[in-house]
């Protein structure tokens, strides 16, 4: 690796043909042993602890850098002990949705790693995107290699002409227009529920979404979630009432604001007090809109200047980081989070003194917000996140660097009291990642409480023939993504020794067609998963799904498709019986090695406890930190 070398970035999908250079294919875990193809995902995954070090670090940094001698956090502030920039989408680090080009991000820091160990001369790009082609020629220009750019036409989405035309507007202009249309879809929450949260006299209180509700329930006026499933009850058995703050998410059981303001009522009008339920709009008010667009004008004055110092810090990297940090001091993210933080201040302030609170933890931006919030109101320091899910290892939104739990300094990082651990592997991944242990209590997974003790392979409800093996196809919520595994499956049919019966359950937000794919004998299913669980022997499933955990905790073989473009987002990297395939040889080889007759149920995932022992501790204060 000592020569001298022209190398060729691939960032495309087709294969390279170009001969007279090295490869390194950008969005492949392709390679080979004569080193004519390097991937740059596989690199990062063999260099994974010190590239997601490098970049949180970066991060931490960033909020760090100085500005006539405050810090940019210092700048940011706008309120006695909070700093917006714990709301920005350079914080939030989404890189599977809203920050994308942070999975580029991290590749080019491997990129840079990899050069070290090369001696290059000049480096060529092929790809559509030119935040990237830009980056890596400011890589190229401070390590004096010769840069080229191969741009490839990219075929933008198709768009309506008012769509374009708002998104041709800068961001000063398209977030007050996004402001109206939120207050013109949300009006109708206005005071639903405030009166009786004013007069509450619960003093728990859990903010989570309006949304994934059980449709049955909800039918019948009455409150159950999917997020929070037997906590209702429990609570209901014990009569302990509690205070709910919704955030609207329009769905198909509340397709409007007008609708979900009647199920608030209803909720209200069933519980006689036991639970109190309002939204988060329900607290919307001219004087809240003013000072919502005075903090936002505050930011956007301080745009101009952040991002100049955020353009210096990040160096090579800025042409990446450009629009997560206009978007964050002057577009639609910055009205929406300073919107929602004002509210969450309302909220807090109109709350009679709580002993406990509860929030569903992402890391999102709003989060910080109601922390802050929560503790500017003086509500008692019992605040807990609670992640319903598997933490995913890159899943950058879940970590911080280090530094950034230290709980001194005006401005620091809002953080829960506790972080609410659903299982071992959560606890684990947290503490790995720098979260202090005392900081953590445990609680039992709500979401996956149907797994306690199951028996799913002794009630399957069919039996398959000796040679038949059921593949469970598992969807992901990108079209695209779930498109692409059925691809690989559609190749290979003849390469598998035996007859294989195909189910797909498509993710629920996003139906899928198979009539693309005449060569695959499959099926369609909206079972719930299940149901669908206890048929199948195999379950294929796509990198982002939370539905692999539950396979893998019953003991069901999986086989999951490494997509290159983004980073290895499983919630079971790392496992060795998970078989990552990326290709449709791999494929078919996984399936053929498959014993279906080696199930086992994987005990300790999850704390799983239908009379939740640990939820009720918490819920009575009788918890004790180690």
């Amino acid at each position: 690796m000592n020569r001298k070398s022209n190398l060729l970035l691939w960032d495309e999908d087709s294969k390279p043909n170009d001969n007279s250079y090295e490869v390194i294919l950008w969005n492949s875990y392709k390679s080979s042993e004569s080193d004519e193809f390097i991937s740059i995902p596989k690199f990062v995954e063999e260099n994974s602890d010190y590239l997601k070090s490098k970049y949180l670090s970066l991060i931490y940094e960033l909020g760090e850098a100085k500005i006539n001698g405050k810090r940019v956090i210092d700048h940011l502030i706008i309120r006695q002990n909070f700093s917006y920039w714990w709301m920005t989408l350079l914080v939030e680090k989404c890189n599977f949705i809203k920050s994308p080009q942070i999975d580029n991000i991290i590749k080019i820091m491997a990129l840079e790693l990899l050069l070290k160990e090369k001696s290059c001369h000049k480096i060529k790009i092929v790809s559509t995107n030119e935040d990237l082609a830009m980056s890596v020629s400011y890589l190229t220009n401070a390590l004096q290699i010769d840069f080229e750019w191969e741009r490839i036409q990219n075929i933008k989405p198709k768009r309506s002409l008012i769509k374009k035309a708002f998104h041709m507007l800068p961001n000063a202009i398209q977030s007050p227009i996004w402001l109206t249309n939120y207050l013109f879809s949300n009006w109708p929450l206005k005071g639903v529920g405030v009166k009786e949260w004013r007069k509450t006299s619960a003093t728990s209180t859990f903010v989570s979404y309006l949304f994934n509700l059980v449709p049955e329930a909800t039918k019948e006026g009455r409150y159950e979630s999917h997020y929070w499933t037997k906590l209702n009850n429990l609570m209901d058995d014990e009569q302990h009432s509690s205070n709910w703050l919704h955030i609207y998410v329009k769905d198909k059981i509340l397709p409007s604001s007008k609708k979900a303001r009647n199920l608030i009522q209803q909720f209200n009008s069933s519980q006689k007090g036991h639970q109190v339920h309002v939204t988060l709009a329900s607290f919307l008010s001219i004087q809240l809109i003013w000072h919502t667009l005075k903090d936002w004008y505050k930011v956007l004055k301080l745009n101009k200047m952040v991002c100049k110092q955020l353009k210096s810090s990040s160096g090579y990297l800025w042409p990446l980081f450009r629009k997560d940090c206009q978007d964050s001091m002057s577009g639609i993210p910055a009205m929406s989070n300073l919107l929602d933080f004002n509210l969450f201040e309302k909220a807090m302030s109109d709350l009679p003194n709580q002993e406990r609170g509860c929030y569903l933890q992402e890391n999102i931006g709003w989060e910080f917000g109601f922390v802050s919030a929560w503790q500017a109101a003086g509500h008692k320091e019992n605040l807990i996140g609670y992640p319903t899910s598997a933490i995913i290892y890159w899943d950058l939104r879940r970590f911080f660097d280090p530094r950034s739990y230290a709980r001194k300094t005006q401005g620091s990082l809002p953080l829960p009291n506790y972080v609410a651990m659903n299982g071992d592997a959560s606890k684990k991944m947290y503490i790995s990642g720098g979260y202090l242990q005392k900081h953590l209590i445990e609680v039992e997974s709500l979401r996956y409480l149907y797994l306690f003790n199951s028996s799913l392979h002794k009630v399957k409800e069919t039996i398959p023939t000796e040679k038949e093996k059921i593949v469970l196809v598992i969807g992901d919520y990108s079209e695209k993504n779930t498109y692409k595994q059925l691809d690989l499956l559609s190749f290979k049919p003849k390469k598998i020794n035996s007859p294989v019966r195909y189910i797909v359950k498509p993710h629920p937000n996003s139906p899928i067609n198979l009539e693309g794919f005449p060569d695959l004998c499959a099926e369609i299913s909206t079972r719930p998963i299940e149901d669908l669980l206890k048929i199948c022997d195999v379950v294929y499933s796509s990198l982002i799904t939370t539905a692999a955990i539950e396979a893998y905790c019953l003991g069901i073989p999986i086989i999951t498709f490494l997509d290159g473009k983004t980073l290895n987002m499983s919630p079971l990297r790392g496992v060795k019986s998970v078989y990552f395939i990326s290709n449709s040889e791999d494929l078919a080889r996984a399936i053929n090695t498959i014993d279906v007759s080696d199930f086992g149920l994987k005990e300790n995932y999850f704390y799983l406890d239908p009379s939740l022992p640990r939820w009720r501790k918490w819920l009575t204060g009788d918890f004790i930190k180690k």
